[in-house]
């Protein structure tokens, strides 16, 4: 709470000049809570009204910026010279309510980006940070297992055509004359041719 000495006297938080001494050196107290709250209190001989009513002595009284206050009808309090902490106070409440919406409205959107990015509809908590070394492992790991697949569809391809190659190509037809038995070759008797001698005998007779 924050207690504002009003008065004459100069180590008074607010000073009255006054050279007929109807002031008092210490006034009045004014009394601001943390709330913005404020009461007033009466220290003087000559009395301090309110709306032109004279509070008692050693009274907390209830204030508002709107009140008139005077000291013995002499001075009028000035309210420009009191920090106007409700104003501060709901200031510092809009700016609160502001920066929080901020700050959920940011985490919304994020996770909203990260869930629309990542194609999932889970709907488990987002982690705030992902660290480095798991997106390079992870990326690792699909690369290899984008190896995997594209070596077994080779392999797979491979494997097919090898097959049909045995099927089609690999295969030689077998002769037609290895099929069959090699059939012995008939030898054709030779005619005999008579003999020289007998037609040399033949002259001869």
């Amino acid at each position: 709470m924050k207690v504002y000495s009003i008065g004459r006297e100069v180590g008074c938080d607010i000073i009255i000049n006054d050279n007929s001494d109807v002031i008092s050196r210490r006034h009045a107290t004014l009394n601001v809570t943390s709330s913005g709250k404020m009461t007033i209190v009466d220290l003087s001989h000559n009395g301090t009204y309110v709306n032109g009513i004279r509070i008692a002595q050693n009274v907390p009284v209830p204030v508002t910026r709107k009140d008139n206050v005077s000291f013995a009808h002499v001075a009028r309090l000035d309210w420009n010279l009191i920090p106007n902490t409700t104003g501060q106070i709901v200031k510092w409440a809009i700016i609160g309510v502001v920066a929080l919406l901020l700050i959920i409205g940011g985490v919304w959107g994020f996770s909203a980006l990260t869930k629309g990015g990542s194609g999932s509809s889970d709907d488990g908590p987002v982690p705030a940070a992902v660290d480095s070394t798991t997106l390079k492992m992870e990326k690792e790991k699909m690369e290899e297992q984008e190896k995997q697949k594209q070596d077994s569809l080779k392999k797979h391809v491979q494997d097919s055509l090898t097959k049909v190659y045995q099927k089609n190509v690999g295969k030689v037809p077998a002769k037609k004359n290895d099929s069959k038995k090699a059939e012995p070759k008939k030898t054709e008797p030779k005619k005999s041719e008579p003999k020289e001698e007998s037609n040399t005998n033949r002259k001869r007779g």
